[in-house]
């Protein structure tokens, strides 16, 4: 994937973010997500509902726990768009930071809230969304790290799995800090990473 393609799918992500949000404060003010059309969410994103299923493959996707509001597929394709002679670890930073800025992450604390909150008043949505979504992602990304590093299968080195679950840890070590911290969130991940890299 090249770098144009890569700002692409970005934009893609911070724009499924977008309907994300209208789906859920509709779905909030609608009495749950039964309550909620396409139609609906698509008038509320300024899309046609057409160009909804450009984002999701269902309705109930939209109201879906996928990590970072990344899917496995984009965040191991970032991956491979970095330098194959930087540092693995490096890397993966540069990849988290993308995946905070393509998702808002700045300014991603109150949408959270809100997907908890439906997911505290409709926890049926528990049963028809797939949970698996993170730990697929995480086990996606261990798997390039591998190739990455010219292993093989992920199962016969633990430093893939470590890396990726330290990454998470640090991305969200830096999102927490940063709700009641003014420095900007990619100064956060950088100084998470150095200390996960200096061994803390």
């Amino acid at each position: 994937m090249d770098s144009a393609e890569a700002r692409r799918q970005r934009r893609q992500i911070a724009r499924r973010v977008q309907i994300r949000g209208a789906a859920v404060r509709l779905a909030l003010e609608h009495g749950g997500p039964d309550e909620v059309t396409v139609e609906q969410i698509s008038q509320a994103a300024d899309i046609s509902p057409r160009t909804f299923f450009n984002y999701f493959p269902t309705k109930d996707a939209a109201f879906s726990l996928e990590p970072h509001q990344w899917t496995a597929e984009e965040i191991v394709a970032e991956l491979r768009t970095r330098p194959a002679d930087e540092p693995t670890a490096v890397a993966v930073r540069e990849v988290v930071k993308a995946m905070a800025s393509a998702a808002g992450f700045d300014d991603f604390a109150e949408e959270w809230e809100l997907l908890q909150e439906l997911y505290r008043r409709h926890p049926e949505l528990f049963l028809r969304l797939r949970m698996d979504q993170v730990d697929r992602t995480m086990a996606a990304l261990a798997d390039e790290i591998a190739v990455r590093l010219g292993g093989g299968a992920v199962g016969t080195d633990l430093y893939p799995t470590l890396l990726v679950g330290a990454a998470f840890a640090a991305l969200q070590a830096a999102e927490n800090h940063r709700r009641t911290n003014p420095r900007p969130l990619d100064e956060l991940i950088d100084e998470a990473f150095d200390l996960l890299i200096k061994g803390l």
